[in-house]
């Protein structure tokens, strides 16, 4: 049995090669269709016949359909020709049969990610996040429900990666522009998000996500009275802006990795889904990381590897790098785990790099003054910091990340709001200028590297100084107080200075209680 297992997990893998080779899309849907049957099999041979129906459900809908997905566009061929694609893509397989196991889903999984990141073609993409759906099922079957808890999580998050992008090529009629919306439901809209905050504060939730989770409440409750003053808006717009700062609250609370990582997903949708015509290659891009991420999560699970670390932290650097409203949560999410086990060094090292990575690209990107929006800029810088100062492996590090996200979080609620001079503020703050908002927790990750790592203090001193220009207002501040003293603005930013220079001791001593025992 364990032989024909490894035999159709080979077939899928050729499959994998043969989706890198196909020009024709109406051929390449039987090829996936073949490839999903063959996981399909594996699952049940490895005796876990429930993480067979995801599989299964995709080859019917890739078989059936064929000729239809023929007509949504020209055939395509890779990026290089496909000798180069599949050149890169043996590289790849060779490398893979190093990790036992784990070779034939990683294998499968890096050809899924090189399958969308050399075609051009929408329909293609989909098909690579199917693949990767099908690394993702044989990743599972390895681990068993008993690894993850529940094999319901599993195979929902093995069945819905691909979905949003498919349903968008199915229904390409499909708008989410309906007709405005009436009156009350402006008010409908805030008095749900007080809801949510209220629910945070109300319902026990474990340490972590009691600290997190009242702060993302907050933080909708602000988006949503913004939104009260756009009557233009629909209600399916309204919804889903809803649905974007309800998703993150449930992610930092899931203690399931894999509820999370459900979560996050579900975040990415709401989020992508009405801009996704016209930004398609970056949704791709979202739910090509979180396919990662969760292979790697699944792998964490089962033994912790390289393999695991890199991929969540790969994953996660790409769905931040997309939706810049999540880069914080995803960040939560990382301290989450240093709390359920202890970080090889290596592992501390590739999380080093990828948060230091991401904010030179933040640096860079400062620099250049593209038009990305100033507020998503900041929040990535400083979420990379956090990342970072939480991969050192230390505790007062861990401390360190704790504090910049607390502050963090606040500080972007403020910058939310219209009004100055708390809208110039709040984005000031965010930036790290002294000795406003984020700046506090900027001075303790500073101490954590010059405790370990001093060297580090040069590179990201000089990475943050562009981020830092890019949030400091280009003109001198014009205070009203009848305009500005009414903002609810004043409270977030209120409690970003209450928490950075005057918390109290036993706050202070819980949250060192709650990252010393971490990695």
């Amino acid at each position: 049995m364990i032989a024909l297992a490894q035999g159709m997990a080979g077939v899928a893998l050729v499959m994998g090669f043969a989706l890198l080779c196909i020009r024709q899309i109406g051929a390449a849907s039987v090829l996936l269709a073949v490839q999903c049957v063959a996981v399909a099999v594996s699952a049940v041979t490895l005796q876990q016949p429930l993480m067979a129906i995801p599989p299964v459900l995709l080859a019917v809908g890739a078989w059936f359909a064929p000729d239809y997905l023929a007509t949504l566009g020209s055939p395509t061929s890779p990026i290089g020709g496909s000798k180069l694609g599949v050149s890169a893509a043996a590289v790849l397989a060779v490398l893979c049969q190093s990790q036992g196991n784990a070779g034939l889903p990683l294998a499968i999984v890096l050809l899924s990610v090189l399958l969308a990141a050399t075609r051009r073609h929408a329909l293609m993409h989909v098909m690579a996040l199917v693949g990767l759906q099908n690394g993702v099922v044989l990743a599972g079957c390895l681990l068993g429900p008993a690894s993850i808890g529940s094999a319901v999580p599993l195979l929902i998050a093995g069945l819905v990666l691909p979905l949003p992008l498919a349903t968008c090529l199915v229904l390409p009629a499909l708008t989410w522009r309906w007709a405005r919306a009436a009156r009350w439901v402006g008010w409908l809209d805030p008095a749900l998000a007080l809801l949510v905050f209220a629910a945070t504060l109300l319902v026990p939730l474990d340490s972590l996500a009691s600290i997190f989770a009242p702060l993302l409440g907050l933080d909708g409750v602000l988006r949503s009275f913004q939104r009260r003053t756009r009557p233009a808006m629909s209600v399916v717009g309204r919804g889903l802006a809803l649905l974007t700062g309800i998703f993150p609250i449930l992610a930092v609370c899931a203690p399931n990795p894999v509820i999370a990582w459900l979560a996050i997903l579900a975040s990415i949708m709401a989020s992508r889904l009405p801009t996704l015509a016209r930004r398609w290659n970056d949704a791709v891009l979202a739910f090509v990381g979180a396919g990662v991420a969760l292979f790697g999560l699944l792998w964490l699970m089962l033994t912790p590897t390289v393999v695991g670390y890199f991929g969540v932290f790969a994953g996660f650097a790409a769905i931040a790098a997309v939706v810049p409203e999540l880069a914080p949560v995803l960040v939560v999410l990382v301290l989450r785990l240093a709390g359920q086990t202890s970080w090889p060094p290596a592992a501390e090292a590739i999380g080093v790099g990828v948060a230091f990575g991401g904010l030179l690209a933040c640096g860079a990107v400062a620099i250049l003054r593209s038009s990305r929006p100033v507020v998503s800029l900041l929040q990535q810088g400083q979420a990379s910091i956090a990342a970072l100062s939480l991969c050192l492996g230390w505790a007062d590090g861990r401390f360190a990340a704790l504090v910049l996200l607390i502050l963090l979080f606040l500080c972007r609620s403020a910058a939310r709001m219209k009004h100055e001079p708390v809208a110039s503020l709040a984005v000031a703050g965010l930036s790290g200028a002294p000795p406003l908002g984020v700046f506090p927790g900027l001075v303790l990750v500073a101490l954590a590297l010059a405790n370990h790592h001093p060297w580090l203090l040069l590179p990201v001193g000089c990475a943050l100084v562009p981020i830092l220009l890019a949030g400091l207002p280009r003109r001198l501040l014009a205070f009203s107080p009848g305009r500005a003293i009414p903002s609810i603005g004043w409270l977030p930013l209120a409690l970003a200075l209450l928490i950075g220079y005057f918390a109290p001791d036993g706050l202070v001593r819980w949250w060192h209680v709650l990252t010393a025992g971490q990695g």
